[in-house]
């Protein structure tokens, strides 16, 4: 049994050996992987609970959110299930982050950027009637063709032009909102995709910790996490499994050496 902390590389290497030389074990059945956990939450100095994949990380913190907040469809004005949220979730994972570097980039309230975003075909006037409806100390004029916004937007003073320059900044998130419902009713009141998803983060546990291997973990951490056979997680590895995995090493280590093919380094100190 493979331990997938072992590092990709390596691993694939234990795989392409265990293919030459015992390709009978595969066949049968008897080569498998165990997944090390992804996250560790902490419940207290010696008690840790451990997540190997992110779908088991988000039903624990779906729990906390549940039990906190109410979720409906606004168009439908159904419940949120446990499955659409998962999947809203998972299909949204960097959303915020990304929607938050454009932001700072351009001194622009994130909630803002994401209004403006979802309004970016709209004709001018339906453009200023929903901004100052939404944010009453602001005002949007029109200059050379342009939306200009000027005043105070989250207690921060607001002056620039929404133009295409601006829509193209946020190319990487406008697949996120055009899939988006554009309006969700959480505990009741409209919000956007941010907003949504920023308040889902807020129940993710503070004490939670990005697994950096099993290095990282004693041997009763990694017995009880990794091997112990009533909650462990395994792979089983067929040959074509293998040899697909083979392949994509191949193919990142052509990359890896394309990215360098024509790059000098003579010049730099090591």
């Amino acid at each position: 049994m493979l331990g997938c902390e072992l590092g990709y590389h390596i691993r694939v290497l234990v795989l392409k050996f265990l293919l030459l030389y015992c390709r009978p074990l595969i066949e049968d059945g008897r080569v498998y992987a165990a997944l090390s956990p992804l996250y560790h939450v902490s419940k207290g100095t010696r008690s840790w609970t451990y997540y190997t994949d992110r779908d088991d990380f988000i039903k624990y913190v779906q729990g906390d959110f549940y039990s906190k907040h109410t979720l409906i469809h606004q168009a439908k004005k159904t419940p949120f299930t446990k499955t659409d949220l998962t999947s809203l979730v998972v299909n949204n994972s960097n959303y915020d982050i990304m929607l938050e570097k454009i932001a700072d980039n351009y001194a622009i309230y994130p909630v803002l950027l994401e209004d403006l975003m979802l309004l970016r075909s709209s004709p001018f006037a339906t453009l200023k009637k929903n901004l100052e409806k939404k944010y009453p100390y602001i005002k949007v004029t029109q200059e050379k063709g342009q939306a200009v916004i000027d005043g105070i937007v989250n207690d921060v003073s607001h002056l620039f032009a929404f133009n295409q320059n601006l829509v193209n900044a946020c190319a990487p998130i406008l697949p996120y909102i055009d899939r988006s419902e554009k309006r969700y009713l959480l505990d009741g009141q409209k919000v956007g995709l941010y907003e949504l998803i920023k308040t889902y983060r807020q129940s993710e546990p503070k004490n939670i910790e990005r697994a950096k291997g099993l290095g990282s973990l004693n041997a009763a951490e990694i017995g009880y996490s990794t091997l112990d056979p009533a909650r462990r997680k395994l792979i089983r590895y067929t040959t074509q499994d293998i040899e697909k995995e083979i392949e994509e090493m191949r193919i990142v280590n052509d990359d890896q050496f394309q990215l360098i093919k024509d790059l000098d380094i003579s010049q730099y100190e090591f």
